[in-house]
């Protein structure tokens, strides 16, 4: 099949990927806050994501498992102090290189690879989605959370 034949690759060419993507996301204007970040950390999280996504798109049976990385990965990045447009943009970025990379290789001898092909890069944007809507979530969680204990912290020393 070959969403396996594309995973495969990926899997095969993460490190390559990751460099790629790590050069235009620190590069960028919309993702700027992540150049607060040591590059290695960066590295590692975007190595994470292509290393791993092929047990992400595994389906129903992971998908508490994914609200629950990326509504983590939200509160973590709110305590980044990076800003929630760049996180979102990262994560669309990294879609992005992901299919770009799939494209280069142009494997598709048929249309029905190609239409293999298109059915896989649909359950990556599903994937991606779902990502992005969780750490939206996670993010704004973690914002309100913390807004509430500077707004509880204010009240306590205004009626002291």
């Amino acid at each position: 099949m070959i969403s396996e034949k594309i995973v495969g690759m990926i899997k095969e060419n993460a490190d390559t990927l990751t460099n790629r993507l790590c050069k235009d996301l620190l590069s960028r204007e919309e993702t700027k806050g992540y150049r607060k970040l040591n590059k290695d950390i960066v590295y590692e999280r975007v190595y994470d994501v292509y290393s791993r996504l092929d047990s992400w798109l595994e389906g129903d049976k992971v998908k508490g498992e994914v609200r629950d990385h990326y509504m983590k990965l939200g509160v973590q990045r709110f305590h980044e102090d990076i800003p929630l447009s760049d996180v979102v943009m990262a994560l669309m970025l990294i879609k992005r290189h992901l299919w770009l990379f799939v494209q280069e290789y142009n494997f598709f001898d048929s249309s029905f690879q190609m239409m293999q092909a298109l059915e896989f890069n649909n359950r990556v944007v599903l994937f991606f989605d779902r990502a992005i809507y969780f750490t939206c979530i996670g993010y704004e969680n973690e914002e309100k959370r913390c807004q509430g204990k500077t707004k509880e912290g204010l009240m306590a020393r205004v009626f002291r």
